[in-house]
C-alpha cells in the first residue's frame, strides 16, 4: 500500500477518500502507514494514529481521532449515522490524514460508525486508512451504503439539463455542482458536452477534475465511462494543445453507437483545438455535430453547433458567415448562453463597418447579457471589444492602465497571451515605449514559437508586430513572419470571432517592412488592402492602405493616403486620419530608405542612391521609416544608460579644497617655495577636472558614448550618399537632428 500525493491534493480541494488495507500485523505494514504519514505531514496535514482492540469502549478509535484533532470526543452518544454526522463536522476544518489500525476487530458500533464517516469522505478534506486483518470485512468496509438519496441527485442532474436548456446557466452550474458533491457521476461532466476550460480558478478547475477522475474510478458503464473519459481528455487537451488525444476520444466514442456520446464528443473536441491551425477542421466538426444532435433530438447541442459553425466561418473569412449569423439568431433567442455570443460577433461585425459608437452601445449589452447568463468570459469580451475600438479610433493609448488590469485577471484561460501583447501595442499608443518594449520582451523571452497556439493566438501576433515595427525589433518581426505566413489566407480573427482586424497579409507586409525586405512587403500589402475590401472591413481596409502609402512613397504614396484619409474621416477614424495626413505632406520631399540584399537604397525625388551597409545607413533608415519621432540614441545603438561617472568623485574633491584652503593659509603666514610648488600642482589638477561653471567633468556614460557614436556614424553615412547625390545628402542634412534622442522630420 502507497498512498499517492494525488490524494492529498483532492483532500485540499474537499474531496477525500478512505483506503483500507488487508495485511497482517507486522513491520511491512507499518512502514507503509509511516511513510503515509510522512508524506500527510509534507503536504500540511494533521495526523492521527488509532489502534483497535476487542475490549474497547463502543466508537473508541474515533474518540481518539476526535481528541487528536481537538474536538469534542464526548459527543458520540448517539447511533453511529448520527455520531458519523458529528464526526464530518468535525473534520470540516482541518486537512487531516487518519490512520485506523485492526478495525475488524472493534465491534459492530464501531465499524457501522466508520463506514457512515467513510461515505461522507468524498465531501471532506480528509485521507482515512484502515486496515484490516479479515478480508471479508475490507471488502464490507469500501462498499457503504450510501448515505444519499440517488432519487434526489438524479432529480437535480434533471433539474440541471432543464435550467441549462432554458439557458440559466449559473443555475445549472450550481445544481450540478450540488450534485456532484452528493457523488452522482453524470454530474462530474458539468455541462454535457458544451466547452471545456469553463472553471478558470486553479482550485475549482483541480476539483472538477478530480470528480471526474473519481466517477471513471467507480467504472460506471458504458456510454456514461465514454463521455466521461472524452470530457477529461478535453480538459487536458486544452490545457497542453495535444491534437491526437482528444481525435482518439472522439474515435471511441463513435464506436459507442451512443448518439449523446457522439454529439458531446464533438462538441468538445471542436472546444479543444480552438487554434488557427485547425479552422477547417473545426468547420467539419460543427457541421457533423449539427447532423448529429438534431438526428438525436439534442436541440441544444445543435444549436452549440450553429454557433460554433457561425464562429469557424467568420475565421475562415466565408462570405456565409452572416447567413450562419442570422439563423443562430433566430434559434437562439430564448437561450441567453448562446445569444452571448451571437451579440458577440455583431458587435464585431458593427465594428467591421466602421460603426464605433454603435458598437460600443452593442458591447455594453452584450456584457449585460453574460454577466447574466453566467458566462465567465462577459468581462474579457467586453474588454477585447473596447480595446479594439480605441485602438481603430487611433485612441488606444487611453486604456493601456485597463490593458495591465485585465492580464492580471483570474478568469483569464493560463495559455492567454493576448492580453499582455494587447499591453504592449497600447502602451506604445501611449506613447509609453519602454512600458511597451518591456511587455513585449516578457511576451517573447523564449521566442515566439513559446507562445501557443491558443484561441487567441492569431490577435496575439496582430499586437506584437505592430509593437516589433515601432521599436525596430526585426529578430522578433522575422519570427513572427515565419510563424504566420501559414495562415496568410486568414483574417485576424479569434476563435470566438468577436474581433476582426483584418487580412494576415497586413502583419506579413509590417514584419517584412521591419526586417528590410521593402519588394515582399509591398506585395502583402497590396493583398491585404484587397482582401480587407472583400471582407467589408472599412476601418483595416483604410489602416492598410495608409501603411501600404508608406512603403510605397512617391506619388503612389500620396494617392493611397488620400484615398485612406477620406475613409478614415468618413468612419470616425479622425485621429488616425490626421496622423496619416502629416504623413502625406511630408511625401513630396521625403527621403525612403530600404535594404536591398548588401546595399541601402535612398530614394529622393524619383532618384535612387545604393550606399554600402554602413552602421549609420541602419541609423537613418530607422529614423526615416518613423518621421517625426524621437528615438533615443542609446536606443538606436541598443543599450542601457547608467548614468554618467565624475572622473573626482565628491569626496576627493572636498580634500582637494580643503587642501588649498590650508595651504593658503599657511603660505600667508610663512611663504615657501615648497608650499607653494604644492598649492600650484593642486590648482591645475583640479582646473583639469572642472568644466564650465566650475562643475566637475565626467566620465562619458552609454548615453553619452551613444549620442557621439550615433553622431559620427549618419555623419560618414551623409557622407557617403553626398558623394553620389548631393540633394539627397542635403536634405538628410536638414531633416535629420541627432543628440541624446534624434528624430528625422522633413520640411
Amino acid at each position: 500500500m502507497r498512498l499517492p500525493e494525488s490524494a492529498f491534493e483532492q483532500a485540499k480541494l474537499g474531496s477525500g477518500q478512505l483506503v483500507a488495507v488487508t495485511a497482517p500485523p507486522g513491520a511491512e505494514r507499518t512502514r507503509h502507514l509511516v511513510r503515509a504519514a510522512e508524506l500527510a505531514r509534507a503536504h500540511g496535514f494533521a495526523v492521527t494514529w488509532v489502534g483497535c482492540r476487542a475490549d474497547a469502549p463502543p466508537y473508541w478509535p474515533w474518540h481518539a481521532v476526535l481528541a487528536g484533532l481537538g474536538g469534542d470526543a464526548s459527543a458520540l452518544d448517539a447511533e453511529p449515522e448520527a455520531c458519523a454526522q458529528k464526526v464530518a463536522d468535525a473534520l470540516a476544518g482541518t486537512p487531516a490524514l487518519i490512520l485506523v489500525d485492526d478495525v475488524d476487530l472493534a465491534g459492530e458500533d464501531t465499524f457501522q460508525l466508520t463506514r457512515s464517516v467513510a461515505a461522507r469522505a468524498h465531501r471532506l478534506p480528509v485521507v482515512i486508512v484502515v486496515t484490516c486483518r479479515n478480508p471479508a470485512e475490507t471488502r464490507r468496509l469500501v462498499s457503504p451504503e450510501p448515505d444519499v438519496d440517488q432519487g434526489e441527485t438524479r432529480r437535480l442532474v434533471s433539474q440541471a439539463h432543464t435550467a441549462l436548456t432554458e439557458g440559466r446557466i449559473t443555475e445549472a452550474r450550481d445544481l450540478l455542482d450540488q450534485a456532484a458533491r452528493e457523488g452522482d457521476p453524470e454530474a462530474a461532466l458539468g455541462l454535457p458536452g458544451m466547452w471545456v476550460n469553463k472553471y478558470r480558478g486553479r482550485a475549482d478547475r483541480a476539483l472538477a477534475v478530480a470528480r471526474i477522475r473519481e466517477a471513471l474510478a467507480a467504472h460506471p458503464p458504458d456510454p456514461l465511462r465514454t463521455r466521461l473519459a472524452t470530457r477529461l481528455v478535453a480538459e487536458h487537451a486544452y490545457d497542453r494543445r495535444e491534437t491526437e488525444s482528444v481525435l482518439e476520444a472522439l474515435r471511441q466514442a463513435r464506436k459507442t453507437g451512443d448518439q449523446l456520446t457522439l454529439a458531446e464528443a464533438l462538441s468538445l473536441a471542436h472546444h479543444a483545438l480552438w487554434s488557427p491551425e485547425h479552422t477547417a477542421l473545426r468547420l467539419a466538426l460543427a457541421e457533423e455535430l449539427i447532423s448529429v444532435a438534431s438526428a438525436a433530438g439534442l436541440d441544444l447541442l445543435a444549436l452549440s453547433g450553429v454557433c460554433r459553425r457561425t464562429m469557424d466561418l467568420f475565421c475562415l473569412g466565408d462570405p456565409h458567415a452572416e447567413r450562419s449569423q442570422v439563423e443562430l439568431a433566430r434559434r437562439a433567442a430564448n437561450h441567453p448562453g448562446l445569444i452571448f455570443f451571437h451579440a458577440a460577433m455583431d458587435v464585431m461585425r458593427t465594428i467591421r463597418a466602421g460603426r464605433f459608437a454603435e458598437a460600443e452601445q452593442k458591447s455594453s449589452a452584450c456584457l449585460r447579457i453574460g454577466l447574466e447568463a453566467g458566462d465567465v468570459d462577459a468581462e474579457t469580451f467586453h474588454s477585447t471589444h473596447l480595446f479594439a475600438i480605441r485602438w481603430l479610433q487611433g485612441r488606444g493609448g487611453e486604456l493601456v492602465d485597463l490593458a495591465e488590469q485585465v492580464t492580471h485577471s483570474p478568469t483569464l484561460p493560463d495559455l492567454e497571451f493576448s492580453f499582455e501583447a494587447a499591453l504592449a501595442l497600447l502602451a506604445l499608443e501611449a506613447g509609453q515605449r519602454d512600458r511597451a518594449r518591456s511587455a513585449l520582451h516578457r511576451l517573447t523571452i523564449n521566442g515566439l514559437t513559446a507562445v501557443p497556439l491558443s484561441s487567441t493566438w492569431i490577435t496575439c501576433m496582430f499586437c506584437v508586430v505592430h509593437v516589433a515595427a515601432a521599436l525596430g525589433e526585426a529578430d522578433i518581426a522575422r519570427e513572427a513572419y515565419r510563424l504566420l505566413e501559414p495562415f496568410a489566407a486568414l483574417p485576424v480573427v479569434p476563435a470566438t470571432a468577436i474581433v476582426c482586424f483584418g487580412s494576415t497579409e497586413l502583419l506579413l507586409g509590417i514584419a517584412a517592412t521591419t526586417f528590410g525586405d521593402a519588394a515582399l512587403a509591398t506585395g502583402h500589402l497590396e493583398r491585404a488592402v484587397t482582401t480587407n475590401i472583400r471582407l467589408g472591413n472599412l476601418p483595416m481596409t483604410a489602416y492598410a492602405r495608409a501603411t501600404l502609402a508608406a512603403t510605397a512613397g512617391g506619388e503612389r504614396g500620396r494617392a493611397l493616403y488620400d484615398v485612406a484619409i477620406n475613409d478614415a474621416n468618413t468612419i470616425g477614424m479622425t485621429a488616425r486620419a490626421a496622423t496619416w495626413a502629416q504623413a502625406r505632406d511630408g511625401l513630396a520631399g521625403r527621403i525612403l530608405i530600404r535594404k536591398e540584399n548588401v546595399w541601402w537604397v535612398v530614394s529622393h525625388h524619383g532618384k535612387e542612391t545604393r550606399v554600402e551597409d554602413l552602421v549609420g545607413m541602419r541609423y537613418l533608415a530607422r529614423l526615416v521609416a518613423a518621421p517625426g519621432t524621437e528615438i533615443p540614441a542609446l536606443e538606436l545603438v541598443g543599450g542601457e544608460d547608467s548614468g554618467n561617472q565624475p572622473l573626482l568623485d565628491p569626496v576627493a574633491r572636498a580634500a582637494y579644497l580643503t587642501r588649498i584652503r590650508d595651504l593658503r593659509a599657511r603660505l600667508d603666514d610663512n611663504p615657501t617655495p615648497r608650499l607653494e610648488a604644492e598649492l600650484e600642482a593642486l590648482l591645475s589638477h583640479l582646473e583639469r577636472e572642472t568644466g564650465m561653471g566650475g562643475r566637475g567633468r565626467n566620465f562619458a556614460g552609454p548615453a553619452e558614448r551613444a549620442r557621439t557614436a550615433v553622431r559620427k556614424a549618419i555623419r560618414r553615412a551623409i557622407d557617403t550618399i553626398a558623394a553620389t547625390e548631393q540633394p539627397t545628402a542635403d536634405a538628410l542634412r536638414d531633416a535629420v537632428t541627432t543628440g541624446y534622442r534624434c528624430s528625422y522630420k522633413p520640411g
